[in-house]
């Protein structure tokens, strides 16, 4: 019975591991292996609009293809295309504009090379993906793109419509290659038209996952009295047997053969065939088979399940480290995933349809938390003995919840509009430079972690230079947010995201606005905790500030009353900085629990460890008492970082005096008007008065001076009189 399923197959479809009948499970393990070793190359797969494209070398224009007709009427032109497509809004658009990309690209190749891409008659078409902001369907691309794939691509033979056997590889690489130069020639801000990038999928840390799969998988085939050298295929067959037997016992071998046949729909079987081998007075057996085959889809589903899991939680696992090349902020996309996927769940749950939550609960099974949704990439397509797969992990759980959502399913209606309230959780946003974060930042978080449901980093997207002129990125910030969350177990709790403007605590702003009712910010409901400056007594008029900002339904939480008290020994970005040149005494930047060498990898830095113990900086204790009659307390590690810090508080117009401990060399506790003299040369312009003070949110705002302020005062809170 094995046999049934050996034949025939799809050419060119893409398979999860799972759908391929002839693949054995050992070369199964072998796969998953081999993506574990990060040894498996392919490409992104991509959420987009699926088109067929060639190009009719009479006419110089682009022919595009839906179907089997339109290859056999020599594809649809650009007129064809809008009309198929007209009165679709934004899709049409879409289609419109990637398909004049298109065309507007080749007609800048040579004619021999168009001759030898797409043959002489329309013969050879590509498959392709239309990436556009204005029509995504469940994950949003940043920029228009036409994606041409790697796989998916025939020879048609034009008078049946049907594809020939001839590969096509060659071609499609010739494709790419003309892609590559024509497309340095189009115009900033049209559709970009290129070929999906090769990429490894990324090596997973460990063999956990792997050896889960494994267990698990044999833990299967033992059940199914299924070797490793057997196949998928003998796998369905043996477990559908015994669903047979068990649903309708007592069936002859010969009623079994048949009825396998039919199930996987072997061609010229049908349930005249199967009711034939049965006596007709066992009328009991002929209404339990025609049950099962007319169920044929649900026992295919039901035999296989037991894998599909297993493949699923595996590629879950391996997808957690792609990204898409589409997305600028992959990290802000999955926060918006998440937030629309808890949407849906509370719609779904709240909804009076037995039939909705049905398919919930089935989805969930497989989602089994919103926080495994962890990637912006649908999935990796890849080729293994010559045989195409996917991982596509919780893409598909996730696209079925919001479809039913948006959209309903059978008797189930859209269930959007019963989602009205969102919000009830409380969201801590810290903002900052953070070039590079530190240990003192990674305290703070994990001190909001502690407080908040959610906590999101923003980070401003300029850079920093080191005093040598190296620059610290966002890219090189967020990386370490990632290594320091990571090793914190901090990676679901927490949202690292580039700040839409340059200064983030702008972003904070528009972050409690939510002008745009985007999921991902703040919701009527939510309580929001800010990271907020005192600047001399302003933590009033902060919180005010948010306050007058927030939408309709968000509570600001008092700054003061969460603030974090943290050890003596507070650092800086700016010490940090310094502190990369020479290289030395870095460890002490470092947050407890995290490889120092993971970090300085990150930021191409090469300590040194002779050094290290030879840091023997004093650490100060800066009480800065304001006219108000407050004091704020600001510890610095080293005489460098004390001066500067004198300086800087120098200049705030609201400052009285300030006590450094222990006194430093030559110096006693003096006023303010004459501290910057002392602390190391004359501040040019300097007047208690002041009222020309850059304003913490300005963004033109060059220096680190917002996050400084804020974790300053933070961490000085529990000295605050």
């Amino acid at each position: 019975m094995a046999s049934l399923l050996l034949e025939g197959g799809v050419a060119g479809h893409m398979n999860h591991l799972y759908d391929n009948p002839n693949l054995t499970f050992r070369k199964m393990k072998e796969i998953m292996a081999a993506a574990s070793d990060g040894q498996i190359e392919g490409t992104e797969k991509t959420d987009g609009q699926n088109l067929q494209l060639s190009f009719d070398v009479n006419t110089n224009t682009a022919r595009a293809a839906r179907n089997k007709g339109n290859i056999k009427d020599g594809g649809l032109d650009a007129a064809a295309l809008a009309q198929k497509f007209g009165g679709r809004g934004a899709l049409e658009d879409a289609f419109n504009d990637a398909f004049a990309a298109f065309e507007e690209a080749v007609n800048k190749m040579s004619q021999e090379e168009r001759v030898e891409i797409f043959g002489p008659n329309v013969n050879i078409y590509y498959n392709a993906e239309v990436q556009d902001p204005r029509a995504a369907n469940l994950i949003n691309y940043d920029l228009p793109t036409l994606t041409i794939h790697r796989v998916g691509h025939r020879e048609y033979n034009r008078e049946t419509g049907s594809a020939t056997d001839k590969d096509v590889t060659n071609n499609a690489q010739k494709l790419s290659d003309a892609l590559d130069v024509v497309q340095g020639e189009r115009e900033e801000g049209k559709f970009k038209v290129q070929m999906n990038a090769i990429r490894n999928l990324e090596a997973l840390s460990d063999d956990v996952a792997l050896n889960d799969a494994y267990d698990r998988l044999d833990s299967a085939l033992t059940d199914a009295g299924i070797s490793d050298n057997q196949t998928v295929g003998e796998y369905l067959v043996s477990r559908i047997a015994e669903m047979i037997d068990a649903q309708v016992p007592g069936l002859s071998d010969e009623t079994k053969i048949v009825m396998m046949k039919r199930i996987f729909k072997e061609k010229g079987s049908n349930i005249r065939n199967v009711v034939a081998t049965i006596p007709k007075e066992d009328e009991d057996k002929i209404a339990g088979v025609r049950n099962m085959v007319q169920n044929a889809s649900l026992l295919k589903f039901q035999a296989i399940a037991p894998i599909e899991e297993i493949v699923h939680d595996f590629s879950v696992e391996m997808l957690k480290g792609v990204y898409s090349a589409f997305i600028l902020d992959n990290d802000a996309e999955v926060v918006r995933l998440r937030a629309e996927v808890e949407k849906a769940i509370r719609a779904i749950e709240g909804s009076d349809s037995n039939e909705a939550i049905e398919i919930l609960t089935k989805q969930m099974s497989k989602l089994k938390d919103v926080d495994n949704v962890s990637t912006a990439a649908e999935g990796f397509v890849f080729d293994y003995d010559d045989v195409t797969y996917k991982f596509t992990g919780n893409f598909a759980p996730v696209n079925q919840i919001l479809g039913l959502f948006k959209y309903g399913r059978g008797n189930v209606p859209p269930l959007q509009k019963l989602d009205e309230q969102e919000g009830g959780r409380t969201v801590a946003v810290v903002p900052g430079a953070f070039k590079p974060p530190h240990k003192g930042h990674m305290q703070m978080v994990q001190h909001y972690a502690d407080l908040a449901d959610r906590v999101v980093v923003m980070i401003s997207p300029l850079a920093r230079k080191t005093p040598s002129g190296k620059d610290i990125s966002f890219d090189v910030s967020k990386k370490i947010w990632n290594i320091y969350l990571r090793d914190a177990g901090l990676e679901d709790k927490v949202t690292v995201v580039r700040s839409p403007v340059n200064s983030p605590v702008s972003a904070t702003y528009q972050f409690v606005e939510n002008s745009d009712d985007k999921p991902e910010l703040a919701q009527p409901g939510d309580t929001v905790i800010p990271g907020c400056s005192t600047k001399g007594g302003d933590e009033d008029r902060f919180k005010a500030n948010f306050e007058k900002y927030a939408r309709e339904g968000v509570t600001i939480s008092d700054p003061l009353s969460c603030a974090f008290v943290a050890p003596p020994e507070a650092l800086s970005a700016r010490d940090f900085r310094a502190a990369l040149d020479d290289g030395a005494g870095l460890e002490r930047f470092i947050p407890q629990g995290v490889d120092p060498d993971d970090v300085l990898d990150v930021l191409g830095v090469e300590r040194k460890p002779e050094a290290i113990d030879e840091v023997k900086d004093t650490t100060y204790t800066l009480n800065v008492t304001y006219s108000s009659g407050k004091v704020m307390t600001v510890h610095k590690v080293g005489d460098d970082a004390m001066k500067r810090a004198l300086i800087r508080i120098s200049k705030r117009p609201m400052v009285k005096s300030v006590d450094v401990s222990p006194p430093p060399k030559g110096m006693l506790n003096k006023k303010v008007d004459e501290i910057s003299t002392m602390a190391g040369g004359s501040v040019e312009g300097y007047a208690v008065g002041n009222k020309n003070k850059r304003s913490i949110i300005r963004e033109e705002d060059p220096e680190d001076e917002a996050v400084e302020e804020v974790l300053n005062y933070l961490l000085g809170k529990g000295a605050l009189s």
